[in-house]
């Protein structure tokens, strides 16, 4: 089903409880009103708590969660609209009696024209979710009381600080590290590791990269994420950036001259993490150009692919290294890393040993797995087993469907909502804590209330998608707070998956035609800005725009809440 309407619907009436309490003078315009608005989004959230446990596979279902998302929206909307003229009043009323002791604001009446525009508005939403709540009764949802909007808590754990996926590698660790240490006979070794999605390449890679025999034996170790885009040029602009250079302006002679300058008589370790170029042409230009940059003996090249035929590609120096599923057990023993820290009990074993069976040998699905079942009783591992797990199908999603048994288990709709806005990043992107806590605060996700504001509960949630490796990679500064993450390539699919219907990242995907959509990230050149229209604008509600700014559409964007201006990569929050 739709995960994000629920939360949707709940953090409106959120605003609408804090909005009723609230002495605002232009609220009491709207009072009845707002009052019944606000009983039918309680009623509508009620129906998702039963909605939300079904399998939604009717398509007249679907147009229903999709009815009761944008009403939602349209709920918003208006709320913002209220608050934002009664704040401008506000500040027009203190630009004109700044000499005044006591400022009464409570006296204020909006004009006419905007009372009537308002109350008409609200009167029709309430006639919309009249019909929605009809349909709810046909399709019959039954309605779930006692529920609210709950903030989740982070378990009693240390997990972060724990790399689960190292386990079951140590062979193939000390392998690769005697392949690339005796590469004396050519100028540049290439070693591709090949496996498929979420098999720990990256993580084994990365081990290598970090290990005191690499350290002692290369002068300079690069890494780069490659992904999807081989761009040549590119990529020469990474290696130099990631050795403290810097590449003003475009000429490939100027970069391919400092590139000489910083690795001349230095051994190095390449690592181009994730490639997908199929383009035989363009890897020989790069590996030639590297040939060229440094003539010594002994440099290496590491690639990490899901292709074969990728492998192939790059001329290894080898056959290229196949990276193996892990065994049952070795995945058994990431899951208890991630759920016990002492002996576990043997109800748990017996039924963990089964869920271990069902991960297939993946390291990142049993590390997902494990860390939905942090301080859960045995009849959840129970439910995981057979209900989450039972109907998994064998073919090349078989990943997602693992790591989708995560996502539903996280424990409130909060917690999916915050995670589903993380489709807006590229893969590999850096993302900053503070920075996403931000955008989640302005999408106007994140409760605020007497007991945690906005940043507390922000922060919570960003722990929990951490300790359940929604996020992996994190580092911290000095002081031990987390600065900024990353995501696994599949994780973000997953964002990807459980969020199309709301966003759209048109600079990893390209498209014809730009979508209706909240959240939308792209390049803003000029073809694109011409896929827009007033109503595609105005559904938005968060823009990444990479490149240049939309001012000729801007005032299009009537319901924009995050506006943000991208140098080159969405993530790294480059203003």
């Amino acid at each position: 089903m739709d995960v994000v309407t629920s939360a949707t619907v709940q953090a409106t009436v959120e605003k609408l409880l804090a909005s009723a309490t609230s002495e605002l003078s232009l609220l009491w315009s709207f009072k009845k009103d707002l009052r019944k608005l606000g009983r039918s989004l309680k009623m509508m959230d009620l129906f998702l708590q039963d909605a939300e446990k079904r399998e939604v596979t009717d398509d007249a279902v679907k147009l229903w969660l999709k009815n009761l998302r944008d009403v939602t929206y349209d709920a918003d909307h208006v709320l913002d609209e209220i608050n934002y003229e009664n704040m401008r009043h506000i500040v027009e009323i203190q630009r004109q009696n700044k000499m005044r002791e006591c400022l009464n604001v409570f006296s204020f009446t909006p004009p006419l024209a905007f009372r009537w525009r308002m109350a008409r508005r609200i009167k029709d939403i309430n006639v919309d979710l009249k019909m929605i709540a009809d349909e709810a009764n046909t399709y019959g949802f039954q309605k779930v009381e006692n529920y609210a909007l709950t903030v989740p808590r982070v378990r009693e754990t240390d997990s972060i600080t724990v790399d689960s996926n190292i386990v079951g590698r140590q062979d193939d660790e000390a392998e690769i590290l005697k392949l690339i240490i005796n590469t004396d006979d050519l100028v540049i070794s290439v070693l591709p590791i090949v496996g498929m999605g979420g098999l720990g390449k990256t993580t084994l890679a990365r081990s290598v990269f970090n290990h005191q025999h690499t350290e002692s034996h290369f002068a300079i170790r690069i890494w780069v994420c490659v992904s999807e885009n081989f761009d040549v040029m590119t990529l020469f602009k990474r290696i130099l950036e990631s050795l403290g250079g810097n590449f003003q302006g475009a000429n490939r002679q100027v970069i391919v001259d400092k590139l000489r300058e910083k690795l001349k008589d230095k051994r190095y370790l390449l690592i181009l993490d994730d490639l997908w170029n199929e383009n035989r042409e363009a890897w020989e230009d790069f590996k030639n150009t590297m040939a060229g940059v440094n003539t010594n003996r002994g440099n290496v090249i590491m690639v990490t692919t899901r292709e074969k035929r990728v492998a192939s590609i790059v001329n290894a120096y080898r056959d290229p290294y196949d990276l193996k599923l892990l065994k049952d057990d070795e995945c058994w023993s990431i899951i208890k890393v991630r759920t016990f820290q002492d002996e576990v009990p043997e109800q748990f074993e017996k039924v963990g040993k089964k869920i271990a069976c069902k991960c297939g040998g993946l390291p990142l699905a049993a590390n997902m797995v494990g860390g939905s079942l942090q301080g859960s009783g045995v009849d959840d591992w129970v439910s995981v087993l057979e209900i989450g797990l039972s109907n998994l199908d064998a073919n090349e999603n078989y990943a997602m469907q693992v790591l989708k048994v995560s996502f539903d288990r996280l424990s409130s709709p909060l917690l999916k909502k915050c995670f589903a806005y993380c489709s807006m990043f590229v893969k590999d992107s850096l993302i900053w804590r503070e920075d996403l806590i931000q955008l989640w605060m302005a999408e106007g996700f994140l409760p605020d209330n007497r007991e945690n504001n906005m940043e507390t509960i922000g922060n919570t949630c960003f722990n929990i998608l951490l300790q359940n490796s929604f996020f992996q990679e994190a580092v911290k500064d000095e002081y031990g707070n987390i600065k900024y993450c990353k995501m696994h390539d599949l994780v973000q699919d997953l964002a990807c998956s459980v969020s199309n219907s709301e966003s759209f990242n048109a600079v990893e995907h390209s498209a014809n035609d730009i979508p209706k959509v909240r959240y939308l990230a792209m390049e803003m050149h000029e073809k694109e800005r011409q896929m827009f229209t007033k109503e595609k604008a105005s559904y938005l509600r968060t823009l990444f725009s990479v490149s240049t700014s939309p001012d000729k559409i801007l005032p299009w964007f009537k319901h924009l809440h995050v506006l943000k201006l991208l140098k080159r990569c969405i993530g790294q929050f480059a203003s």
